[in-house]
């Protein structure tokens, strides 16, 4: 029996792949036969590692001739339902006219079915492309919809990273991503992070600091040379996102503002605090009982939260734990 085929076509980054990991979970319970393929960027593979919600996944490298040959003939195979994820995405709208279904759609197009869900997520791009997925192609309206970033983690590296980097007995691990170094404008200064760190350790004997860095940021740790508490580490992902993923998990809290680092804490469950502006804290930030956010007051620009702002969400996040701010 021929099995029906779905073609999602989402050329984006790690964060927007991330999020829209609700839509493949939703497509995969409402089709638990179906296969369910992705096209997607070099960066967008990282996220969808081991994703039990799709079988396949192929590569669009705009740069690459070979991605394009190996790319065609899937585009070219007939599905049931082509999915484009972005329609003010000029390469997803080129991508999505070549391909070949039945019946095809886009997201991102504010045409939106009813709202059951959490009314304080009723904005976020992931409601909000679990909304257009029903609007677009009449599929039944889910009463519990369910925004969770689902990303996988193996178990054998979950056990491996707590082995290498061990609990301290009696002790909480607070980590803070301080890059992504490209983008200072949405990074909170590392100063700030300095300064976080110091307070954090000096007022509370009881928790224990990393300062976590992508390849990238390393020469963002040269600010925290003078730290000179044995109570402070450092931790650089360079292996693979699942790698810095399973480290986060030894965490007991996480601190940032970069994106791809808030849904893959959001993705373990980690208690989280977002450093964020007012538009992303709508759209982007990730959901959640333990989640809570420092928020600046001018979009696309974070440098303005105050220190203080960041440790009362941690304090929030991590349910009181933290001694009282001391001026």
């Amino acid at each position: 029996m021929k099995k029906f085929r779905i073609l999602c076509i989402r050329c984006d980054r790690i964060g927007d792949l991330l999020v829209s990991t609700p839509v493949f979970y939703r497509l995969r319970r409402l089709y638990p036969d179906a296969v369910i393929d992705v096209v997607t960027s070099p960066a967008g593979r990282l996220a969808l590692a081991d994703n039990p919600d799709i079988d396949n996944v192929f590569i669009y490298d705009k740069r690459s001739l070979r991605s394009w040959l190996r790319l065609m003939p899937e585009l070219w195979s007939p599905h049931d339902m082509v999915i484009g994820f972005n329609v003010k995405s000029s390469t997803i709208r080129i991508l999505t006219a070549l391909a070949r279904g039945v019946k095809k759609g886009f997201l991102q197009t504010g045409n939106y079915a009813p709202w059951s869900g959490d009314p304080d997520a009723e904005g976020h791009i992931s409601a909000g492309m679990l909304r257009e997925l029903e609007a677009e192609f009449s599929l039944p309206h889910d009463e519990e919809p369910d925004i969770r970033v689902r990303f996988h983690v193996p178990e054998g590296l979950k056990l491996e990273l707590r082995a290498g980097y061990p609990a301290v007995g009696g002790m909480k691990r607070i980590g803070l991503f301080i890059g992504n170094i490209a983008q200072p404008m949405l990074r909170w200064p590392v100063e700030s992070f300095v300064e976080l760190a110091v307070r954090i350790l000096k007022n509370n004997p009881d928790l224990e600091v990393y300062a976590v860095a992508g390849k990238a940021d390393v020469p963002l740790l040269d600010a925290f040379k003078n730290i000179e508490d044995a109570r402070f580490h450092t931790f650089v992902g360079d292996v693979s996102l699942q790698h810095t993923a399973a480290f986060i998990g030894t965490c007991d809290a996480f601190v940032t503002s970069s994106s791809s680092p808030q849904h893959l804490a959001a993705s373990v469950g980690l208690p989280l605090v977002s450093i964020v502006h007012p538009r992303s804290y709508v759209r982007w930030t990730p959901r959640g009982p333990l989640n809570f956010s420092a928020v600046s007051d001018v979009d696309y620009d974070v440098r303005g939260v105050t220190v203080r702002q960041v440790y009362d969400a941690l304090n929030k996040s991590l349910q009181g734990c933290l001694a009282p701010w001391k001026d």
